[in-house]
């Protein structure tokens, strides 16, 4: 028993420094963008991660975050359409490095994003940190944009996507799983997170005002869902 006192005593201002050290797996890029372009929402989510252990820091920073987006999603969607463009090809390339993970998680994560609670159950793939300071900016910078509606996307703008969707997946039946709930409900993981992945990077292949229109509708589909 006296040898572990003192080993406690000789380790524990060890432990203690480890202890005041960030937490591990926060994404640090969106909280610094935070910190940067919303100070308010940086302060208020430094106050709920002081003192928390990694895992529930984890938990309150993605809550935080998609708090924020949901909050946001009008400034985000008013970024200019070259962004929102980029921010799609970035939430395709996410939803493959995830597949290549998890696939189970990119079926879930692709219907309700990247810091979803449901995200939370494996771990962030490569590149998500700097998704979510991209959605930040675009947050900030279409706060600062004029108040003018964005066009909607077209029916010729959703026929042109889905072709793309289908260059991409051909063997993933997108269209039918789009309108047909049944046929969704049924489908396995990996049509789910493929036919996901091709969504988003359709979107950002066809470019122009086409690709930032159906961009503006896939993004609001999954940024604007409310969590209860």
């Amino acid at each position: 028993m006296r040898m572990v006192l003192l080993l406690l005593l000789f380790l524990g201002p060890a432990f203690a420094g480890v202890r005041a050290q960030p937490p591990a797996d926060l994404p640090t890029a969106t909280i610094d963008a935070l910190r940067r372009d919303f100070p308010a929402d940086h302060a208020a989510l430094t106050a709920l991660l002081r003192g928390q252990s990694s895992g529930e820091a984890r938990r309150r920073a993605y809550a935080a975050i998609d708090r924020f987006l949901h909050e946001r999603i009008d400034s985000i969607l008013a970024a200019p359409g070259p962004a929102l463009v980029a921010l799609e090809a970035r939430q395709g390339a996410l939803l493959r490095a995830l597949g290549r993970q998890d696939v189970g998680l990119c079926a879930v994560v692709g219907d309700r994003g990247f810091f979803s609670p449901e995200a939370l159950a494996g771990a962030a793939p490569e590149g998500l940190d700097a998704y979510g300071a991209a959605l930040v900016e675009a947050a900030k910078a279409g706060a600062a944009a004029p108040a003018e509606a964005a066009a909607p996307a077209s029916r010729d703008d959703f026929t042109a996507w889905l072709r793309e969707v289908a260059r991409i997946e051909p063997d993933v039946p997108v269209q039918a799983m789009l309108t047909d709930r049944e046929r969704r409900l049924a489908a396995g993981p990996d049509h789910l997170c493929r036919g996901a992945a091709a969504m988003h990077e359709a979107a950002a292949r066809l470019g122009g005002g086409a690709g930032e229109r159906v961009s503006r509708t896939l993004l609001r589909s999954v940024l604007g869902v409310a969590r209860n």
